[in-house]
Parts: C-alpha cells; structure tokens; sequence
C-alpha cells in the first residue's frame, strides 16, 4: 500500500504542476442531446477557425476553452457523432447552448457489427446492454463489474463465482483488459479454488462490454471471450462519495483540476469481521483487501491527452493453524493520444503490472511466484467515410517466476515476449448491410511455430430501424501456460474457430436477443505418457441464448436462458469428454421495483450441476507406502443442480440536505446448500461435499455523494 500511496501523492503533484498552464481564454459550453429521445450525446464539438475541439461528457456537457478576436461575439462550431448527423452550429459568446442532433438511420457507422454481447451506455449500438448503474442495483452482483456480466447471454459462470465462463470455455480463455491493459491476472485472489471478487472497483468504471464472439482483432490470446473496461475520464464538473459497510470503507473522487486537467482517484478498504459476525458465521479464518486507484488525465491542447494512472490491490487471506495467502497485484500505465485531424486518432500506451503471491501450509510448504509484464501497445483509427479502418501493433514481455519451499528451495522461471500485429475494416455493402473483415498475426518466442493468423468476419443486417440480423465467424489462438511451452516449444497454439448467427430486436424500453453458435477446439494440450505435454487434443461447444430486458418507469426485468452441450479432449482426457466447464441449462430472472426514493429487486438463479471425474476407488502404493486414488471415466458425474435467489434495496434521503443512500442485500435468501466441489481424505477412504461459502448472508451500507 506504500507503494500505492506514494504514487497518488506523486500523481496528484504532477496534476497541480500541470494545472499552471491554464490559459485565458473564452468559454463555450452547452449540452449535447439526441432530439427524439432526449437522452445525453457524447458527441464531438470543433471551432472550424482554429481546429480546436472537445468531447462531451457522458451527460453531453462540453465546455471549450478557445482563442478569438476581442471583438468576436460569435463562433462557428461543428458537432457530430457516429451514427448522428453532423450539425453546424453558430454559437453566441457567453451563451449557453443546447444543442439537438438528429439520428442518421443508414450512417455508415451506426451498426456495431458483431455478434457478441457488447455492455454500452451509447444508445446508437443497437445491442444489448446493461448501463453502469447496474453494477450497483442488479441482486447478486456484489457492485463487481465482473459479476454483473454473468447475467448477459453466453456467460455460463455460477454466480458464486468471479470467474467468467464463455461457451464452454476454460475461465483462462478470456481475455480481461482494463483502459487498453491486459491484465493477466484480475481477480483479488487465485489462491484458493475460486475468486470471488475483481480487482476493478465499480466507482471508476465508466463502461465496460463483453464479447462471447466475433471480438476485434486487437485482443490477442484468448479463445473464447474478452472482457474490456473502461474507467472514468474527463467531467465538467466535481463527483465522489463515500461509503462505509460492514465490510468497510470505500470512496471516490472525480476532479476537474482546471480546464485542461482532471483526477479520477478511489480507495477502498475491507475487513471479514464484521460481516462474519452479523451473518453468525463462526471459524478460524478472515481476510482483508484494500484498492487504490488513481488516473490523471491532461490535455496538453486540442490535439493531445495525456493519461497517466496506477493502481495498487492487495488480499490478505489467515485460516488458524493452517493456511494463510498473502496477493498483490499493482499496475502503472501512460497512454498518449493524439489526433492531428477530425478523421484520424493516434494512441500510445505503455504499462506494467506485477502479480506477487505467497501461499504459506503450515508445517508443509510454501509457495511465492511472481508475474512481472511489460506492455505496449499502439493503435490508429482512420474514419475514411464509406470505410473505418482500425489498425495496430502491441508487444509484451513477460517473467514469471514460482519458488517451493519445503525441505529444499526449488525455483522455476521462464521469459517470454509475444508480438502482434492487427487491421480491421468496418464499411457498408448497401444502406442495410454493414461488413467488418479483419484479421491479427501474433508470434511468441517460446515456442517454433512462427507467426499465427487470425482471420474474423462479421456482418450486421438491419431488417429495420429495430431489427438486426448478425452473423460472425472467426479464428482465435492461445499459447497457454509459459512454463509448459518452455518444456515443449513444439507445441501448437490452442486453436478455437467461432461462428455465431444472432438476432436482435431492441426498441426504446426493450431488448431481445437470440442467439446460436459453434465453438470447434483444436491443439488442446494433453498429456502424454511419456510425461511430456502434447498438442493433439480437440473439442466442441454448441449451443443457445436468449436475453430479454424490460424497462419501465417503475420496474426493469431481465430474463436470460443459456443452453450448452461441449465436449473437450484435454490434459488427462485421453478422448471427448463433457468440458469441466460444461452447464447444460442455466436460467437468471431479475424483477425490480422502482418507487421514487426506493427500489426493491430480486435475482432467482437455476443451473445444472458441473460434470466431476468421480473416485472409483483405491490402492495401495508399495513404493510410497501410501494410498493412490483409482479415478472413474473423465468427468462422468454431476454436482447437483444449481440454485439461489437473492434480493437488495435502497432508499435515498435527504439529512441536512445531503443526499444519502442507504443499501442492503440478502445472498442466497432461501439458503440453498449448493455444492461447488468435492474433497477427499488424505487416504482417499472417504469423500466430502463442499458447498459455496455463499450460505444466507445479510450485507448493508451507506453512501453519501459528494457535489
């Protein structure tokens, strides 16, 4: 925590230094709205004179600082948006305007062309989402952006856990990015057999979507889903909180510094205790966790910003007498932007993150490994009118280290630095056909394969105004675990080939999607006899979605089915079996009450049981005078099914005329026993069914806004 401390403080000087430089000058500002629905528009305004510009808020405020005559009593400015028409706009000094844009049906970029499921608040998407406010008030999400998104279609993970679960696919085939920067490892603990929180805190998340298919060739190395976050930036005007539960503090700011600088910083600090206690939940074990992040961001002028942001977790795990973990993951970034003419925007961005771990067994072993990765990416887009290229290159050098100690120190390391290069092409075949072809090659010297191609193709057709027909295909690899590759560099990368066929229909107050796809899997690992790691494995995952949202005035509901059949060839699966990962059936329905001051939602949840490899039996190993385990067919039973509801609250006031926001919630309301996993005696003699910590627990808090 001193580390991150240190650097806020050095964060927070620089942004003073910086807010030195403000000139004087005239000030333009307005607001931006889409004239049929009145809601808030992003849009981009420029003075034609001197080719300065800004974007709006996410509340369409703009306020632009400009250079004119002494005598000028106007200025002529152009705004304009994807998917809008470009509006000319004769602006009196010293007035505030209200500017109305008006939606172009066939623009050329109005279709975002893919297949995935895509979490946006730009109403012009035309896909389904979930708007930030969601994080807080869906049942069940714990105010995690990670667990909001296991309510979209094709997300098949149990609401028990963080880790997201695409299609089938292994929780290590999604890829997670935070502003532009891989993060390869995004839970606050990978200690145990699951992560139940992210490391990316709800307060400074603007937006965030995920893809479950057809994701842009800018994401590498990962073979079934991305999840890519987005943190505040600019404001035109103060905001933050603070909040205290009984799991602790947390807070927020958002800092207009001067016109051309501003600060997006949070701190949040979390103890067991407290919420142990309340929920009466006896033992030996507790843990603490505390957040920092902080994210300067300086337009240097009109052309160029500047980003520079840290962020610092750390997850302190104790059980008495016999387990503790101690993780932290920290991570520096700048990112330079840069936009020499309105159609196109130039961006460097450089980063590095470390993940240190120490596992401590008493009396037994203990484990450390750090993950030390070297980022930088560049990226260009190039709006050529009929045709909107987006290209780029990113390289990573990563180290990765695992110590053992028992009786003897044991140290394995491995290097690795990966390359790649990308183009994608959004353009229009006809006023209701819209394309997107691109393509990604990607090298990593740890192992002789050279380079690998990644080819993707989508389209998107609009039946009408409401209506669209998606369809994408696509290829995706993934290299897999360092220190295997440093032992086989003749292995193959993983391989999944994506086709997806959806259909949406999204209107003002609803949205419905429908969804099929095929995953096919080829060069999975297996193990071999020989004791060496192989790439001959295979597998498949097919299935069906459907996601339904409903919003009035006083309710919201969502209903989201998924259906799934996979079979994988993988590690010790010498033929198909069902994917580990495999829900055959799983169902979410959220119904929320709307009064004026307060809302009331609930979150039931239904699944099938996960497939396990069961215990058929026992020997006993004369060379290690010790029972081995005899294991059943690969994954030939099933935990049973699935279920939990859960339900929160909120009720805003007004004290001394201060809003507060008061908040509680229940997990798992009917205190379902649900089974996560099973265990064994150290003799294999006997067999234990573990449940999900997430027994009946009471959660309650209050937040109060600041500004």
């Amino acid at each position: 925590m001193k580390r991150a401390s240190f650097l806020l403080i050095v964060l927070l000087i620089f942004g003073l230094l910086c807010s030195g430089y403000a000139q004087d000058m005239v000030t333009i500002e307005g607001k931006i709205f889409d004239r049929e629905t009145k809601d808030p528009l992003p849009a981009y305004v420029m003075l034609e004179a001197a080719g300065t510009g800004i974007t709006a808020d996410a509340n369409g405020s703009f306020k632009l600082r400009v250079k004119l005559p002494k005598d000028a009593k106007t200025a002529k400015l152009s705004v304009w948006l994807i998917g809008f028409k470009k509006k000319e706009v004769e602006a009196k000094i010293g007035e505030f305007l209200s500017i109305a844009l008006d939606l172009e049906p066939l623009s050329v970029h109005e279709i975002v062309v893919s297949a995935d499921s895509v979490v946006s608040d730009d109403k012009n998407q035309k896909t389904v989402t979930l708007n930030k406010m969601d994080i807080y008030t869906l049942p069940g999400t714990s105010a995690d952006p990670v667990h909001a998104s296991q309510v979209l279609p094709g997300v098949n993970a149990l609401p028990d856990t963080s880790s997201l679960i695409i299609r089938g696919g292994a929780p290590d085939e999604v890829g997670y990015f935070f502003d532009g920067i891989e993060i390869r490892h995004p839970f606050l603990s990978e200690t145990m057999h699951e992560s139940y929180f992210s490391i990316f805190d709800n307060q400074v998340v603007e937006n965030f979507n995920i893809s479950t298919s057809g994701f842009h060739p800018k994401y590498g190395d990962a073979l079934s889903g991305v999840m890519d976050i987005s943190a505040k930036d600019t404001m035109a005007k103060g905001e933050g909180g603070l909040g205290l539960s009984v799991l602790g503090l947390n807070s927020y700011i958002g800092w207009p510094l001067t016109d051309d600088v501003g600060f997006v910083g949070s701190y949040d600090r979390g103890y067991s205790d407290l919420l142990t206690k309340l929920n009466s939940r006896g033992g030996d074990h507790k843990f603490r966790t505390e957040h920092a992040f902080g994210k300067f961001i300086v337009r240097a002028n009109a052309s160029n910003l500047i980003r520079i942001y840290g962020l610092s977790d750390r997850y302190v795990y104790s059980q008495e007498h016999s387990f503790g973990a101690d993780s932290k993951n920290t991570m520096a970034a700048a990112s330079w932007t840069l936009m020499p003419s309105r159609n196109f925007v130039s961006k460097v961005l450089l980063s590095g993150t470390r993940y240190d771990v120490a596992l401590d067994i008493e009396d037994s072993l203990r484990i450390k490994q750090k993950d030390d990765i070297l980022q930088a990416r560049w990226e260009g887009l190039w709006d050529l009118e009929r045709h909107f290229l987006e290209f780029g290159a990113d390289i990573q050098s990563r180290r990765m280290e695992t110590s053992l100690f028992d009786q003897d120190q044991r140290i394995y390391q491995t290097r690795g630095t990966r390359l790649g290069l990308y183009l994608n092409d959004k353009f229009r075949i006809s006023d209701h056909i819209f394309m997107n072809l691109g393509g990604r090659i990607v090298s990593l010297d740890l192992v002789k394969t050279g380079w690998n191609f990644d080819p993707r193709v989508s389209m998107a057709w609009l039946l009408t105004r409401n209506d669209i027909l998606r369809v994408s295909a696509g290829a995706y690899h993934q290299f897999g675990d360092y220190f295997i590759l440093t032992k086989n560099p003749d292995l193959r990368p993983k391989t999944a080939v994506h086709f997806a066929l959806s259909y949406d229909h999204v209107q003002e107050e609803t949205e419905l999607r429908a969804t099929v796809y095929d995953k096919e899997y080829r060069h999975l690992f297996l193990n071999q006899s020989d004791g060496l790691v192989g790439d001959k494995g295979r597998g498949y995952a097919r299935g069906a979605e459907f996601f339904l949202k409903k919003m009035d005035k006083r309710y919201d509901a969502i209903f989201v089915y998924n259906y799934l059949h996979s079979r994988r060839q993988e590690n010790d699966a010498a033929s198909l079996a069902p994917s580990p990962y495999e829900i055959n059936h799983s169902l979410t329905g959220i119904f929320k009450w709307k009064w004026q001051t307060w809302s009331v939602g609930f979150r039931y949840s239904y699944a099938s049981g996960r497939p396990f490899t069961p215990l058929a039996g026992r020997e006993w190993d004369f060379q290690s005078e010790a029972f081995v385990p005899v294991w059943g067919a690969p994954y030939s039973e099933r935990y049973p099914f699935y279920q939990r509801m859960d339900i929160n609250g909120s009720k805003t006031l007004n004290i001394f005329n201060r809003l507060v926001v008061l908040y509680f919630g229940i997990t798992n309301l009917l205190d379902n026993n649900n089974i996560l996993r099973v265990e064994y005696a150290d003799d294999y003699s006997g067999r234990k069914d573990q449940p999900s910590i997430f027994g009946r627990s009471f959660f309650a808090g209050i937040y109060i806004p600041f500004f």
